[in-house]
């Protein structure tokens, strides 16, 4: 994969933890970020987007568990992130480890995202391969003056030297 292919995949999994971890925290009664969490949570986003973008194995299988537990362990990160950054959460004493829900919905934010990648990641080269036959300029039309080409040139050919003779040094067959 190019460095091009390797930087969208780790920007698209950086926002992919990041929105997903708000989404499953949220839905599990975590609470949305505000203040020093969301600033946590664009730094987990930022960290796992970097490790993510280096380019991938050849291989597929190894490609998609690196994927997956990148998300996996940027979902685990943007729960602390988003716990450490609550003060309320931390005042009452809410434990670092998720709740059997929100465990859940984390786990699953990972799985969808990593299909959502993975899917962006095949259609890659299909789409930019479209795009950029669509966007390239045409091909540039044959040069009819080149010398062994005959075009529409040829035909307005005007003479150098108007009124010139010729001489011609070939003699009658003998």
């Amino acid at each position: 994969m190019t460095s091009t292919a390797s930087s969208l995949r780790g920007g698209a999994v950086g926002a992919l933890v990041v929105s997903t971890a708000v989404a499953a925290h949220g839905l599990a009664g975590g609470g949305f970020p505000a203040g020093s969490s969301f600033v946590f949570l664009v730094i987990v986003g930022i960290g796992v987007g970097t490790l993510v973008a280096v380019p991938s194995p050849k291989h597929r299988r190894t490609h998609a568990a690196l994927l997956l537990g990148g998300l996996a362990l940027g979902q685990l990160a943007a729960h602390v992130a988003l716990t450490v950054g609550n003060v309320h959460e931390m005042a009452h004493g809410h434990s670092l480890l998720p709740s059997p829900p929100m465990l859940a919905f984390h786990l699953v934010a990972a799985v969808v995202g990593g299909a959502l990648v993975h899917a962006a990641e095949r259609l890659y080269g299909p789409i930019t391969s479209i795009v950029r036959a669509v966007l390239d300029p045409p091909l540039p039309l044959p040069d009819a003056s080149v010398p062994g080409r005959v075009g529409a040139a040829a035909y307005l050919h005007v003479p150098q030297r108007p009124f010139t003779t010729t001489i011609s040094r070939r003699g009658p067959p003998k």
